[in-house]
C-alpha cells in the first residue's frame, strides 16, 4: 500500500462540537453514572468543568449533562492511563468527545448479516478516569447552561 492510500485509509478523531463546545482535557467530563437501557442505549451523566469548554467558558464552574448514544452495538471502556499508554499516543489537551472517522474498530466487527454497519457511528470519549469506545447510531447531548 502507498503512503498516499494509507493515509486516506488512517483512522481521524474529530472534535464533536457540543452546545458547550468542544470538550477538551482529563478534568474536563466528570463522570457520575452510566448505565443502559433496555433500548440498548448508554446513558451517561455528570458534570462538564466550565473552564475547559470552547462555548459558555467561565460562565459557570460545572455543567451538569446528559450524553446518550442510540441503538449502541457495543462498547469498550478501560482506565484513561492504561488507555493513553496502549493508544501511544499522548490525548490529555485535545477533545475529550470525538466522533472516530474510518474506524478499524467499526470496520472489523464481526456483526450479525442483519446489521448495516453504514448506519453506525465510532465515538469515543475521555472521562476524568476512563476512556469509553462506543459504536451508536446517534448521540444526543444537554447540558443545564
Amino acid at each position: 500500500m502507498r503512503a498516499e492510500e494509507r493515509e486516506l485509509s488512517m483512522e481521524k478523531a474529530i472534535a464533536v462540537k457540543t452546545c458547550l463546545g468542544v470538550l477538551k482535557g482529563r478534568d474536563c467530563i466528570y463522570l457520575d453514572q452510566m448505565k443502559r437501557d433496555d433500548l440498548n442505549n448508554l446513558i451517561f451523566t455528570g458534570d462538564i468543568n466550565g473552564y475547559l469548554i470552547s462555548q459558555h467558558r467561565d460562565e459557570k464552574d460545572w455543567f451538569p449533562y446528559t450524553l446518550t448514544f442510540r441503538r449502541v452495538l457495543t462498547h469498550f471502556a478501560c482506565e484513561l492511563d492504561t488507555y493513553e499508554n496502549m493508544a501511544e499516543t499522548g490525548h490529555l489537551n485535545r477533545s475529550s468527545f470525538d466522533l472516530i472517522e474510518d474506524s478499524t474498530w467499526l470496520k472489523s466487527l464481526p456483526a450479525r448479516e442483519d446489521f448495516n454497519k453504514d448506519i453506525y457511528q465510532h465515538y469515543r470519549l475521555f472521562t476524568y478516569d476512563v476512556v469509553y469506545n462506543i459504536i451508536a447510531v446517534s448521540y444526543e447531548f444537554a447540558a443545564e447552561l
